[in-house]
């Protein structure tokens, strides 16, 4: 919203001072304004101080003022415009009743499609913790593209492929009739994929055996494709419990396996660009001296990742017409990436560019005892949202033991801390794991945003006044509450262009504690009787944005808490 006034003013300052371009800042405080115009550039031209030309500027500004101008004031290299109260408000206000579905939508992306390619957990195996990161960060990132007017195709990239599958193809031959498929698939299906990386570092005949299972099922072989299927179907349908509860949707889904028919006219098309090379046995592609060379097949002419995502990359482009292909996969993938894109390049690809990988780091846990581990250190996704609803809900019996629906809050309440706690910190750094700041009501936490809406929605539901733009407000909390309402809008652009959630999920934390101390002070419905509903209306857009900014998330707000 406060996009469509930058835009607005800067057409009024090029305009009057005949500039051909005018970039708009926010200044930090509000108290000197509510947009700033740096004029350090013009120094050279002008041969004066910016202080100095701040003030001529601001007085040519003055004279011709638009009417919803408050003021227009030098300080130091800036020119600072401040809104009239009753102008901001009426304009927050008609834009929250006109666009509460796509409240801060932009159209800056129509026309384009964004394929961002997240979660891609690895058949036959939970996800981990570290799927939950790929999951949630990728799921924002899609919301928030969608908000810029981008055309979105999510993709679920499962790895389907690879000679785990004629492991876990021997093991279930030999060994499957011996745990309860029909009533525990998936379980029995990793205890499997368990029983048989332990049974080979004990007998190291029984890698040869799943080596000689996957060729088989390279071959199409009937019997070894069914069971392929069979593992598949089964994770599918545990991933899809899992996304469930998370209110994960992706718009496409395809295993590496899908691309087995690329692979060789990649290679191909390699060649034909002069940049495949032999290096013992392999054949490469050089990146210059200070850098590994990327592997497109090994000795034995077996492909790598690095084949397949080249010749995934190409069908993104080509198929399903990326203008932009996101990657959202942890940090540790960052040289694979950089090689996969430079390797685009020299295929000929200008649209390598618009390649990007998402890096993200990796979870610590402050406490790993209360955590449930299956195996080893790994920590996995479902044993982590099971924890966080079961703690959710004994936090809620203790707050409002009285309240309905506690499995549901509970729900809602456990699964959107773990989102808005791994959101809120950037992408690319470590998240240190914290069950109390997780689920923290008055902290920076996602229950604390959802008590605010909660809080809002109860102020609403106790009065029978309509929310309605009566009179302006004029206090310093309400101005400034109003004025960090105005910002949503560029959140969700900044979170997009940068491809960072954190900057919206802390907007909403910001946003809580701008109403909360708006809360505090002053009386909403027993204060002035004539400023009650436009209060309320106030209170609306609080709920709102807050609601919104959460849904972009991919958290969902309960209606009592």
């Amino acid at each position: 919203m406060i996009e469509e006034l930058k835009a607005q003013t800067a057409e009024f300052i090029k305009k009057t001072l005949k500039v051909d371009s005018v970039d708009l800042e926010i200044p930090k405080n509000l108290e000197h304004g509510h947009l700033a115009y740096p004029v350090f550039s013009f120094a050279k031209t002008l041969k004066k101080a910016p202080p100095v030309i701040a003030q001529e500027f601001s007085k040519a500004l003055s004279e011709g003022k638009p009417e919803y101008v408050e003021s227009i004031n030098p300080l130091g290299g800036y020119v600072n415009v401040l809104f009239k109260n009753e102008f901001l408000q009426a304009f927050l206000f008609k834009k929250i009743s006109e666009n509460e579905n796509k409240l801060g939508y932009s159209s800056r992306g129509q026309g384009k499609r964004v394929v961002i390619d997240y979660s891609s957990p690895n058949v036959a195996k939970p996800m981990s913790i570290g799927h939950l990161r790929a999951t949630v960060i990728g799921q924002a990132i899609r919301n928030l593209a969608v908000t810029q007017g981008y055309e979105v195709t999510g993709l679920n990239y499962l790895g389907d492929w690879g000679v785990q599958f004629g492991k876990l193809a021997w093991a279930y031959m030999n060994w499957g009739n011996e745990y309860p498929f029909k009533e525990k698939p998936f379980e029995s299906l990793y205890n499997l994929y368990v029983r048989f990386h332990e049974d080979a570092e004990k007998n190291k005949e029984l890698e040869k055996e799943g080596s000689l299972v996957f060729k088989r099922l390279e071959e199409n072989d009937p019997e070894i494709s069914k069971l392929w299927k069979m593992f598949l179907d089964i994770s599918l349908k545990e991933y899809n419990r899992i996304y469930g509860l998370l209110n994960i949707k992706f718009d496409l889904i395809q295993g590496e396996s899908f691309h087995n028919k690329d692979l060789e006219p990649t290679v191909d098309l390699l060649r034909e660009a002069g940049i495949l090379e032999e290096s013992d046995g392999a054949q490469v592609v050089f990146l210059g001296e200070d850098k590994p060379p990327c592997i497109i097949k090994k000795s034995d002419g077996a492909s790598l990742y690095a084949t397949r995502d080249l010749a995934s990359a190409i069908y993104r482009k080509k198929d399903l017409k990326a203008d932009k292909i996101l990657y959202v996969v942890g940090v540790d993938q960052t040289l694979h990436f950089q090689q996969v894109f430079e390797v685009l390049g020299k295929m000929g690809f200008g649209w390598s560019k618009d390649c990007h990988h998402i890096a993200f780091g990796m979870y610590r846990f402050k406490d790993i005892g209360r955590m449930s581990t299956r195996k080893g250190n790994v920590v996995f996704m479902d044993d982590v949202l099971t924890k966080a609803i079961e703690l959710a809900k004994k936090i809620i019996k203790e707050k409002n033991p009285d309240l309905k629906n506690q499995d549901e809050i509970a729900r809602l309440v456990g699964v959107g801390a773990i989102v808005f706690h791994d959101l809120l910190g950037d992408r690319v750094k470590n998240v240190d794991f914290d069950w109390d700041r997780v689920l923290d009501f008055e902290g920076d936490s996602g229950p604390y945003v959802q008590y605010t809406i909660v809080r809002c929605k109860s102020i609403l539901r106790k009065s029978d006044i309509l929310p309605k733009f009566e009179k302006t407000l004029n206090t310093k909390e309400e101005q400034e509450l109003v004025n960090q309402l105005l910002h949503y809008s560029e959140y969700l652009k900044n979170g997009f262009e940068h491809f960072k959630p954190n900057l919206l999920a802390q907007y909403l934390i910001d946003t809580c504690r701008a109403f909360n101390l708006y809360y505090a002070k002053h009386k909403i419905l027993t204060g002035d009787a004539a400023l009650v509903p436009s209060r309320l209306m106030l209170v609306k857009a609080t709920e709102t944005i807050l609601a919104s900014g959460l849904k972009v998330l991919g958290i969902e707000s309960p209606a009592e808490m």
